[in-house]
């Protein structure tokens, strides 16, 4: 995978100089009450939660999006403003729980972003079979449509702010 400069990628400054401020706000939800469990049980073991910002709500997955953002100001402020946003919320992978492996076939031309948040040691995710490990404060941009899965092994949650960005002609990786 080509690394890609920071400097090419606006949304990693933006979110990484406020990840203390978009993590105070993650930390005042609470996983069981707030967060929603992922409907799609096959994709997952263990435990598996997310809380959207910017995502449309549908049968699939019922949210109050409105009412997610108010209880996040800052983080919304922060993503509304970054350019090619096309969905964004917290991704709570309990302990001892993955995502298993897979690829976003639903999102050509879209990189993801992971903002680490609440990173225990050990936590890793693999990217084309290539172990990648999350560092709070810190993003990793992979193009989703490559297979990938995340490992959470620990006794303690991980939470990333993940966000999907409109891509340029190829998606790629940074960090």
């Amino acid at each position: 995978m080509k690394l890609l400069p920071v400097a090419e990628s606006p949304f990693l400054t933006a979110l990484e100089r406020n990840w203390p401020r978009i993590r105070l706000e993650v930390d005042r939800l609470d996983a069981q009450r707030d967060y929603l469990a992922w409907p799609l049980r096959d994709a997952y073991e263990g435990q598996w939660r997310v809380f959207p910002l910017f995502f449309p709500s549908t049968p699939f997955l019922p949210v109050d999006v409105a009412a997610n953002r108010a209880r996040c100001p800052r983080t919304t402020r922060v993503l509304a403003a970054l350019p090619g946003l096309q969905g964004a919320g917290f991704s709570w992978l309990g302990p001892r729980s993955r995502v298993l492996l897979h690829c976003d076939h639903y999102a050509p031309g879209v990189v993801r972003c992971h903002l680490g948040l609440r990173i225990p040691a050990g936590a890793c995710m693999r990217v084309r079979g290539e172990e990648l490990r999350w560092q709070e404060g810190r993003c990793l941009v992979f193009d989703g449509q490559i297979e990938h899965e995340a490992v959470n092994p620990t006794d303690e949650p991980r939470i990333v702010l993940l966000a999907d960005f409109r891509a340029g002609p190829q998606p790629r990786r940074v960090r």
